[in-house]
C-alpha cells in the first residue's frame, strides 16, 4: 500500500503543479511501475478541478470567457511540460534535415522560431478546443478524454524501447505490468459508465497514440519524455475535436 501512495504522490507532484507535502518519500522501480497506471487518475484529478472552477466561474462571469479561463487553467496545471515539449520535439524534426543530433537539440534550453511558431499554434487550437468543450458543458467528455490520453501509457509503451536508466524502462523492468494492465480496465469501465462513445473514444486514443509515437520514433530512431509529451498532447486534441464532433 505505501508503495503505491509514494507512486500516487510521484505522479501528482511530477505530473502536475499539484504541492504534495510529503517527507522522505521512497522512490524505486515499483514506484515507476504502479505510477504508469496512477497517471490516469491524476488526469482525472486535474479535469476535476477544471470542471469545478468552470463551474464556480460561470456564477460570475460569462460562460464563454469562464471556459476561456479553464483551458488555460488546465495547461497550466500540469505546469506547460507537455507543451514545452511539443517545441523541442519541433525544432529537433526539422534540425535533423539538416544532419543535426534531434536528441542534443530536444536538450537543449533554447528553443528555435519553427518550434515556438508550432507551439504557440498548438496552444491556441488547444485552448480553442477545451474552450469549446468547457462552454458547451461538456464535462463528461473532458474528463474522459483526460482519462484516456493518459491511459495509452501503460498499454502501448511497451512497444517502444526507451534509454536503460530512464523511468519508463525501470517501470516496465519489472513483473506485474500485465496485472497492472487489467487493473487499469477500471478506468474504461467508470469511462463507459458515466459517458457515451466512449469505445469509438478508447480505439481512437490507443490509435493516434501509437501512430504519433511510431512516426517519431521512425524519424528520430528513439523515444523519450519529450517525444511521449507531443503524443500525448495531439492525443487530446485529435479526441476532443473528433468527441466533440460526434456529440454535437
Amino acid at each position: 500500500m505505501k508503495q503505491i501512495s509514494n507512486a500516487f504522490f510521484f505522479a501528482l507532484s511530477y505530473f502536475s503543479i499539484i504541492p504534495v507535502f510529503v517527507k522522505n518519500m521512497e522512490i524505486n522501480n515499483e514506484t515507476y511501475k504502479y505510477t504508469l497506471v496512477l497517471l490516469p487518475l491524476v488526469g482525472a484529478i486535474l479535469a476535476s478541478l477544471v470542471i469545478g472552477l468552470n463551474l464556480g466561474l460561470n456564477e460570475f462571469f460569462n460562460p464563454l470567457y469562464s471556459a476561456f479561463v479553464c483551458a488555460v487553467v488546465y495547461l497550466a496545471l500540469y505546469g506547460f511540460i507537455h507543451t514545452e515539449a511539443i517545441i523541442d520535439v519541433v525544432d529537433a524534426w526539422f534540425a535533423s534535415y539538416s544532419g543535426k543530433d534531434a536528441y542534443k537539440i530536444m536538450k537543449e534550453s533554447t528553443i528555435g522560431a519553427i518550434g515556438a511558431l508550432y507551439g504557440v499554434a498548438f496552444v491556441l487550437l488547444k485552448v480553442g478546443i477545451l474552450t469549446y468543450v468547457l462552454y458547451e458543458k461538456q464535462y463528461v467528455l473532458f474528463l474522459i478524454v483526460c482519462i484516456l490520453s493518459r491511459l495509452n501509457l501503460i498499454y502501448l509503451l511497451g512497444y517502444f524501447k526507451f534509454s536503460k536508466d530512464s523511468f519508463l524502462s525501470l517501470a516496465f523492468a519489472n513483473s506485474g505490468i500485465f496485472q497492472l494492465k487489467i487493473f487499469a480496465l477500471i478506468y474504461v469501465m467508470v469511462a463507459f459508465f458515466i459517458g457515451s462513445n466512449v469505445l469509438v473514444l478508447f480505439v481512437l486514443s490507443l490509435a493516434s497514440f501509437y501512430i504519433i509515437l511510431k512516426i517519431l520514433n521512425k524519424k528520430f530512431g528513439f523515444v523519450n519524455g519529450d517525444c511521449l509529451g507531443f503524443t500525448l498532447e495531439h492525443t487530446e486534441l485529435i479526441l476532443l475535436n473528433i468527441g466533440l464532433a460526434i456529440i454535437l
